[in-house]
C-alpha cells in the first residue's frame, strides 16, 4: 500500500513539475505561425509564393522533382554528397509549412506534411529518423536535420501533436551522436527548442555539451566563440557563419548566462562593421567578402540572416535587430525574386545592370539570372523561407501576457493576453513600409490588462502614438520598444505614426545611397526581359530570364547631405497589394543627377578559372578541397562595373543636370543603388 501511495505522489509531483514553465531569460518569445494572419501586401506576397515556386518547386528540377524525405531513400540520388538533396528539400518543406500555416492553405500544408509524417512514421530502433545513411558517426551529414526539423517545430506549435516532440527527443537522445562539427553543432537549435517544449533537462544538458565540445574542437575557427569575439574581418562561408552565430543567443534564452550571449552579439556586430551590403544582408558569394559595388549575396543568406538574427531580438529585446530584419525583408528579399515568385537569383546585388548567362563577376556564369533554378539548389529551396521568416516573427509575446508588434506589416494576431489569458485579436491596418501610419484595433470579449509593445525604429526621431485618438504627450526614444500597459477592451485603437526623412548613406568606392525609413531606393531602369532558351529548366509556366538594361543607368547623384530633404521630390502612386515591381511601385523619388560618360559595362575576353579536386573518406564523404590547376578561358563576358574612378568621373561627368526616378529597392530587378557623387 505504501508503495502505491508513493507512486501516486511521485506521479502527481511529476505532473506538477511538467506543468511548470521553464526559466526563460529572453525579452520576447515566438508565437505559433497560425496565430498570425497576413493581410494586404504581405498576404498577396505569400499567395504569390503559393502560386509560384513555393507551391510548385518541382518545376525547378532536381532534387525537388524527387520523393525527397517522403521515402526511405531518393531513387537515383545523383548528388556527389548524398545528403545534399535532403538539405534542399528540407528548406522547401520548412518554407511551405510556414507559408501554409500563415495562409491556412491546405494544399501547401498537405504537401509539406507528406514529408514530415512519412519520416515520423519510420524511425529505427533507437528513434533515429530519416534516411539511414545519415546515421553513421561521420560529422557533417546530420546538419540537414536542423533545416528539416524547423518545419516540425512549426507543425508542432500549430497542432501540439505530441508524437512530433517525442520523436525529436528520441532522435537526439537515442544514440547521443556528438554533433561536434561546425554545421553539426547547429542541431543545438532544435534540441533547445525541444527542451523548451518538453522541459526535459537532458536536452538542455546535451545542447550545452554540444556547444562546449564544438567550441573546443573548432577553437581556431572563425565560427567559434573565440572567433566571433575577435575583432577581425571574416573569412567563412556565409550560411555557416550565420547559422553558427546564433547558438549562444539561444542558449542564453534558457540559461540566462551572458557568456553565451556575448559571442552572438559580437558575431553580428562584425558583419555590420566589415561585411554588410546596403540592402541589409552581408556579402556572401558564397564566402563572406569585403563589400564593393560588384559584390552580392546568396538568396540563402537573406533567409538565414533574418531567421538567425531573430534569436538575438528575442534574447535582448533590442529594437535594432528588428530594424535589421525589416531592412533585409523589405529590400533584399523582394529585390531578388520576380514579382510572381516564379524565378529567383542565386546571387543578388545592390548594383546590377545586367543579369545574363555571362554576368556573374566571380566566374562569368549565369548565377545572377532570374530563373527557377539559376545556379545551385539550396537557393530555390531557401527562397521559400524569406518572407515567412519575417511574417512569423512580426508578432511576439513577452511571455508574461504581453504582446509585441515586433515588426510592422498588414496582419492580425490572435493570442492569449493578460493574467487571465484572455483571447485577444489585434488587427494591424497599414501600407507600411510604403506608409508611415500603422493602426491597431483590439477585439476581445472581456477586458484584459496587458502590455502592448510598439517599436520605435532607430531611423525615426519624432514618432507619435495615439490611444483611442488621443495623442500621448511623450517623447519616444528611437530604437526602443514602448510598452503600453493598460486595460484593453473591445474597439480600442492604438495608432503609431513614424515620420521618415531622407538619409544619405556612404558606400564603397566613395559612393552614396538614399534611404527613407525602412526602404532603400534604386535607379528605375527599363528592364528588358528575355527568356533564356538555353536553360533546360525553363518552361512556359516557369520561365528563366536574362535581363538587360533598356535605359541609361550610368548616373551620378547631385545631392548633398545638408540639402537632401529639399533636393528630392516624393511622388506617391496608387497603392496596390502587389507593390513589388517597377510597374506598381507605390512611391517614387525624383532626384537630380548627371550622366557619367565612360562609366560602362565591364568587358572581359578572358578569365582565370581554378579547377578543384576533393579528398574523400571510406564513406565517400569529402574531407578536403584543393586546387588541382588553373586555366585561362577565352570568351566574351559583360559585367556590372565598379563605380567610376576619380579621373573617369571628372572627365565624364555631364554638365547637364537631369532628373532621374528612384523606386524602392524591392521593386527593382536591375538597379543602381550605390551611386557616384555628381557634385
Amino acid at each position: 500500500m505504501k508503495k502505491i501511495i508513493v507512486l501516486i505522489c511521485f506521479f502527481l509531483f511529476s505532473i506538477d513539475v511538467l506543468s511548470q514553465p521553464i526559466a526563460y531569460y529572453g525579452r520576447f518569445k515566438s508565437i505559433p505561425a497560425n496565430a498570425i494572419t497576413p493581410k494586404g501586401w504581405l498576404r498577396q506576397y505569400l499567395i504569390n509564393q503559393r502560386n509560384g515556386l513555393t507551391g510548385h518547386l518541382e518545376n525547378a528540377g532536381y532534387p525537388f522533382n524527387t520523393v525527397g524525405w517522403a521515402a526511405d531513400s531518393i531513387p537515383g540520388n545523383k548528388s556527389i554528397e548524398k545528403w545534399w538533396p535532403y538539405e534542399q528539400n528540407a528548406y522547401w518543406v520548412d518554407g511551405m509549412m510556414r507559408c501554409g500555416l500563415l495562409l491556412n492553405d491546405t494544399s501547401l500544408l498537405n504537401k509539406a506534411r507528406k514529408s514530415i509524417y512519412y519520416v515520423l512514421a519510420h524511425p529505427d530502433s533507437t528513434g533515429f529518423l530519416g534516411p539511414k545513411f545519415l546515421k553513421p558517426n561521420d560529422e557533417g551529414d546530420r546538419w540537414v536535420y536542423v533545416v528539416f526539423f524547423r518545419a516540425w517545430m512549426a507543425e508542432y506549435e500549430a497542432t501540439r501533436n505530441p508524437a512530433i516532440l517525442a520523436a525529436i527527443k528520441k532522435h537526439y537522445l537515442g544514440d547521443r551522436f556528438p554533433h561536434a562539427g561546425v554545421r553539426e553543432s547547429i542541431n543545438a537549435e532544435i534540441i533547445l527548442w525541444a527542451y523548451s517544449e518538453s522541459k526535459d533537462t537532458a536536452l538542455l544538458n546535451f545542447a550545452k555539451e554540444i556547444y562546449k565540445n564544438s567550441n573546443e574542437l573548432n577553437k581556431n575557427s572563425m565560427v567559434s566563440d573565440a572567433g566571433f569575439l575577435k575583432d577581425s574581418i571574416v573569412v567563412e562561408h556565409g550560411v555557416t557563419y550565420l547559422e553558427k552565430s546564433k547558438l549562444g543567443a539561444i542558449l542564453y534564452l534558457y540559461t540566462g548566462d551572458s557568456t553565451y550571449l556575448r559571442p552572438s552579439i559580437a558575431a553580428f556586430k562584425k558583419l555590420d562593421k566589415y561585411h554588410m551590403l546596403i540592402d541589409g544582408v552581408n556579402v556572401s558569394s558564397e564566402h563572406i567578402q569585403i563589400p564593393t559595388t560588384q559584390e552580392s549575396h546568396e538568396i540563402c543568406d537573406i533567409s538565414d540572416y533574418t531567421w538567425n538574427i531573430s534569436y538575438l531580438l528575442k534574447a535582448t529585446g533590442d529594437a535594432a535587430y528588428a530594424d535589421k530584419i525589416e531592412r533585409a525583408a523589405f529590400n533584399a528579399a523582394p529585390g531578388s525574386v520576380t514579382k510572381d515568385f516564379k524565378a529567383l537569383q542565386y546571387f543578388s546585388a545592390p548594383n546590377q545592370v545586367i543579369a545574363s548567362r555571362e554576368s556573374f563577376i566571380r566566374d562569368g556564369g549565369g548565377s545572377m539570372r532570374y530563373a527557377p533554378n539559376p545556379g545551385t539548389e539550396c537557393c530555390p529551396g531557401n527562397v521559400n523561407r524569406m518572407m515567412p521568416n519575417f511574417a512569423v516573427n512580426a508578432w511576439m509575446t513577452d511571455g508574461k501576457g504581453g504582446l509585441a508588434a515586433a515588426m510592422y506589416a498588414p496582419s492580425s494576431v490572435t493570442y492569449a493576453a493578460g493574467g487571465n489569458n484572455t483571447l485577444v485579436t489585434i488587427d494591424e491596418d497599414t501600407h507600411y513600409p510604403f506608409s508611415d501610419s500603422i493602426s491597431f484595433a483590439f477585439h476581445l470579449k472581456e477586458k484584459a490588462n496587458f502590455n502592448f509593445y510598439i517599436r520605435i525604429p532607430g531611423w525615426c526621431s519624432n514618432a507619435r502614438i495615439l490611444i483611442n485618438g488621443a495623442e500621448l504627450n511623450r517623447q519616444f526614444v528611437p530604437g526602443t520598444y514602448v510598452p503600453l500597459q493598460q486595460e484593453y477592451k473591445e474597439g480600442d485603437t492604438v495608432t503609431v505614426v513614424l515620420p521618415s526623412s531622407f538619409k544619405l548613406t556612404p558606400g564603397p568606392e566613395n559612393g552614396i545611397s538614399i534611404e527613407r525609413g525602412p526602404l532603400l531606393y534604386s535607379l528605375k531602369i527599363q528592364e528588358d526581359w528575355k527568356v533564356d532558351s538555353q536553360d533546360v529548366r525553363s518552361t512556359p509556366d516557369f520561365p528563366a530570364y536574362e535581363l538587360f538594361a533598356g535605359s541609361p543607368w550610368n548616373y551620378a547623384l547631385c545631392v548633398t547631405k545638408d540639402s537632401l530633404q529639399q533636393q528630392i521630390k516624393v511622388v506617391n502612386n496608387a497603392y496596390s497589394d502587389n507593390p513589388w515591381s517597377i510597374e506598381t511601385a507605390p512611391v517614387e523619388l525624383k532626384v537630380p543627377a548627371r550622366l557619367v560618360k565612360g562609366w560602362a559595362l565591364q568587358h572581359k575576353s578572358e578569365m582565370k578559372f581554378e579547377n578543384w579536386g576533393v579528398k574523400r573518406n571510406e564513406r565517400g564523404k569529402v574531407t578536403d578541397w584543393y586546387v588541382t590547376d588553373t586555366r585561362i578561358k577565352k570568351g566574351s563576358w559583360w559585367f556590372t562595373p565598379l563605380l567610376p574612378d576619380a579621373a573617369t568621373l571628372k572627365s565624364g561627368l555631364s554638365e547637364k543636370v537631369d532628373t532621374v526616378t528612384l523606386v524602392p529597392y524591392g521593386c527593382s530587378k536591375l538597379r543602381i543603388t550605390v551611386f557616384p557623387k555628381g557634385i
